[in-house]
């Protein structure tokens, strides 16, 4: 066995550590040279002992009720209309105090008689125009017949046979003539209060009459004392009841003869 000589040895242990950019042993150097080997391993070690970040999980929102998009989509009450609402009911107090009475057009007879003439809207028109039957609005009825009694024994005995003259015989445009086609039946049916309500709607609605001209007739209608008319009644025979009635009636008695002055006047 060759025995190395110390000094090679050295030599040798000096070129290695240039080599390797330092001055010390080898067992120095080797160890230098590891620790950073080692550093990193720790760092990796650490890195993969560090636990993993949980991931937040977010939930979707929750669908939203078609009534709440329903009532944000609905349409809002604009801001300048709670003045208006606030004032409403003063505006309506103010109109409340112009409002007048209403007259006897409005209600009462007149307006009950309204009713009464559905029965007689089938040949006469519902405004009076006509048609199976004779026109009667537009002051038509008023020129037929000019007073009230003769209107009344009309509607309770009906029109004569077809082609007999009825009514004013001075009309204007001549004297109406029962058709063929157009006979109107009696109505004695009815009776007494509904027959005078029906003509004095007839009266007033289509023959243009002022109601005040026919208040007598009106309070003989509110009275209730009305005689019983039946088929064959002529208009002598009502206007004598119609008398009677004045003569208890104060009232009645005193808007006729009102009505007559101004008629004559």
């Amino acid at each position: 066995m060759v025995e190395i000589p110390d000094y090679l040895i050295e030599r040798s242990r000096e070129a290695r550590a240039r080599f390797q950019g330092t001055d010390g042993g080898g067992s120095e150097a080797s160890s230098t040279a590891v620790e950073p080997v080692a550093a990193s391993e720790e760092t990796v070690a650490a890195a993969t002992e560090t636990p993993q970040a949980e991931i937040e999980k977010i939930e979707p929102p929750k669908p939203v009720a078609p009534w709440v998009t329903a009532a944000k989509n609905r349409k809002k009450i604009p801001v300048w209309m709670a003045p208006v609402a606030l004032f409403l009911p003063i505006w309506a107090f103010m109109i409340w105090g112009t409002l007048e009475e209403p007259t006897s057009n409005e209600e009462g007879p007149v307006a009950v008689g309204g009713e009464v003439y559905s029965q007689c809207a089938a040949c006469h028109g519902v405004g009076g125009g006509g048609g199976v039957g004779y026109q009667l609005n537009e002051g038509e009825v008023l020129k037929t017949f000019p007073d009230v009694e003769s209107h009344i024994a009309w509607v309770v005995n009906g029109s004569s046979t077809a082609g007999t003259p009825y009514g004013n015989p001075m009309r204007e445009g001549g004297q109406r003539i029962s058709q063929q086609q157009g006979v109107m039946p009696g109505f004695s049916s009815l009776g007494s209060l509904q027959i005078l309500e029906v003509v004095l709607y007839e009266r007033v609605t289509h023959g243009l009459q002022s109601p005040e001209s026919l208040e007598a007739y009106i309070i003989w209608a509110e009275s209730g004392d009305l005689p019983v008319w039946e088929s064959g009644v002529s208009p002598q025979m009502i206007a004598s009841s119609f008398s009677e009635f004045l003569e208890t009636n104060v009232e009645a008695e005193e808007a006729y003869e009102e009505t007559l002055e101004e008629a004559a006047g």
